[in-house]
């Protein structure tokens, strides 16, 4: 079995790389891992990455697969460690060269630009290699912190969706939230699911810029989860209790500029007009104070604690609250 240069045999964990483009000077590489289990059964595919400064991703999945007991696992799992190399250079979200946000631009193109070209490039490797689920690992970037929570596509509920959403309540997450927003066209998830077929997550936890133990737990909890729930791994997955589920996400920005003084955390539980938040200048006066502008909501992210921000900066996402 091969994924890029990686080859394994039953029983066996194998790293190499595999081309997503070309820069002005080499191709641009990504390294990768493939684990197979000594007996035959579903297939994984995990993506980390394609926010160039999630660093927590690829770190849980090099731990996951290296801890695996491939004498017992069934099937195999993939994983592309940096879907956005041009990105991770500059722990940037965004892949500077174009100015494109990699995980808005799908399918992309064969023919565009370089962001696009590379969306077109990991949406065949989803088809190619993602076989059972394909997971999504984000968390949060330099810039945002967020909570331990799950995205499926929502907006047309057909058979990948379903089992998405079946699979999402099995990574342990209470926060389980169906997005049918108009931001989800463009991205990786959305388009994995409706043109291959292929039940597809995105898991979050972490970042501001940190790679805490906490956040780590969490994706062990997640990709054990989902492992358990293919049938890979033996036992039962994680059984999430309190589930706050979730809908339209509402993006709170400032309108005046200073540093961010939050108030919450992400995953909080929030109501209509609760406070959030301050935007405080250099003399340390309170210019503005941010409050809920929903009636049932959890908190999806905050941005860093005391960065300093422009007007118009998200400070904070909130999701709103779903029966």
């Amino acid at each position: 079995m091969r994924f890029g240069t990686a080859e394994a045999a039953p029983g066996e964990l194998a790293k190499g790389v595999i081309e997503l483009g070309s820069d002005p000077i080499l191709p641009l590489l990504s390294p990768v891992l493939l684990a197979r289990g000594a007996q035959p059964g579903p297939r994984l595919y995990i993506q980390c990455l394609i926010h160039g400064g999630e660093n927590v991703g690829p770190i849980a999945a090099a731990r996951f697969l290296r801890g695996l007991d491939l004498k017992q696992m069934k099937g195999s799992i993939a994983a592309l460690m940096c879907a956005n190399p041009l990105g991770q250079r500059q722990h940037s979200r965004l892949i500077t060269q174009d100015g494109t946000n990699l995980n808005r631009i799908f399918p992309g193109k064969p023919d565009g630009s370089v962001g696009e070209q590379i969306a077109h490039r990991l949406l065949a490797l989803a088809g190619e290699h993602g076989g059972d689920a394909v997971l999504d690992l984000h968390s949060g970037g330099e810039l945002t912190i967020t909570a331990f929570y799950v995205i499926y596509d929502a907006k047309v509920m057909g058979p990948a969706q379903q089992k998405a959403q079946q699979l999402a309540a099995q990574i342990g997450s209470r926060y389980q939230w169906g997005a049918s927003e108009d931001w989800m066209e463009g991205t990786y998830l959305t388009n994995v699911t409706r043109r291959h077929g292929i039940p597809s997550l995105i898991i979050e936890s972490g970042g501001g810029a940190r790679v805490r133990e906490e956040d780590l737990a969490n994706f062990s909890t997640a990709l054990h989860g989902a492992a358990r729930a293919l049938g890979m791994m033996a036992g039962d997955p994680p059984a999430a209790t309190d589930i706050r589920r979730g809908g339209n996400a509402v993006h709170v920005k400032c309108t005046r500029g200073g540093y961010w003084n939050p108030a919450i955390e992400p995953g909080q539980d929030m109501t209509s007009g609760q406070l959030m938040g301050e935007i405080v200048d250099m003399y340390g006066e309170v210019v503005e104070t941010i409050r809920c502008p929903t009636p049932q909501a959890w908190v999806g992210s905050i941005r860093r604690p005391w960065m300093p921000l422009y007007a118009g900066d998200q400070v904070v996402e909130v999701v709103e609250r779903k029966p």
